[in-house]
């Protein structure tokens, strides 16, 4: 019997492993889930290449934002003219604008979104907490350049209010987005243990214990 067991045992192909998958190390690991976290961003972002392919109009947001910058205007005691859109400032030497779609907070708003709703691991709730309080401030941001724009031509001139438009107020409400986001995902050195781990960037700079005591036990005795 226990050489009839032998010989059957003998006469069965060795069993081959099927190959698993490959484990990723974790400077790749890390380099993947930065990749996967830039792919959601651009796929949230499907809504702005939408409204910019079929020209929605965005006219009750521009006009929203005209009353509410004419109202500041006048406050500040400037002669002001709001037809829709348009705004006329001052009597001599009047400076006309129209506030196009750009000129609303629409696409920083939906970068905000994009960000926040990439990042993996985290609960909606704070999503919904982190959008709505973000609005606001990208909203009054939006309105700062408004009202910067307009200061700057009365103070200097047309030329120089629209080149501080074009560069200085853009450069303004990207790093704006990118500052709230930040705050709301906690930097690096506030809290180094939670956003690697989420983005798998690794921070350069780690604060080693960022306020040493001064007296210490050993130097009391």
């Amino acid at each position: 019997m226990k050489k009839g067991r032998a010989r059957r045992k003998a006469a069965k192909l060795p069993s081959v492993k099927k190959p698993g998958r490959t484990k990723l190390t974790r400077d790749q690991q890390k380099l993947w889930e930065t990749f996967m976290f830039l792919v959601k961003v651009l796929v949230l972002s499907i809504p702005l290449y939408f409204i910019i392919l079929f020209s929605i109009s965005l006219a009750p947001m521009q006009q929203a934002d005209a009353t509410v910058s004419s109202a500041i205007l006048r406050a500040m005691g400037y002669a002001v003219q709001q037809d829709g859109a348009y705004i006329t400032v001052g009597t001599q030497k009047p400076f006309s604008f129209y506030l196009t779609e750009d000129c609303t907070a629409w696409k920083s708003i939906l970068f905000l979104f994009a960000l926040i709703f990439a990042v993996p691991k985290i609960g909606m709730k704070r999503r919904i907490i982190g959008l709505g309080a973000g609005i606001p401030v990208l909203w009054l941001g939006n309105q700062a350049r408004i009202l910067g724009v307009v200061l700057t031509e009365r103070v200097t001139s047309v030329q120089f209010a629209m080149f501080t438009h074009d560069f200085f107020w853009r450069v303004f409400l990207v790093f704006l987005v990118i500052g709230l986001w930040l705050v709301w995902m906690k930097p690096p050195a506030l809290n180094h243990k939670i956003y690697p781990k989420r983005l798998g960037i690794r921070p350069r700079f780690r604060m080693k214990n960022p306020f040493p005591r001064l007296i210490t036990k050993k130097s009391k005795k």
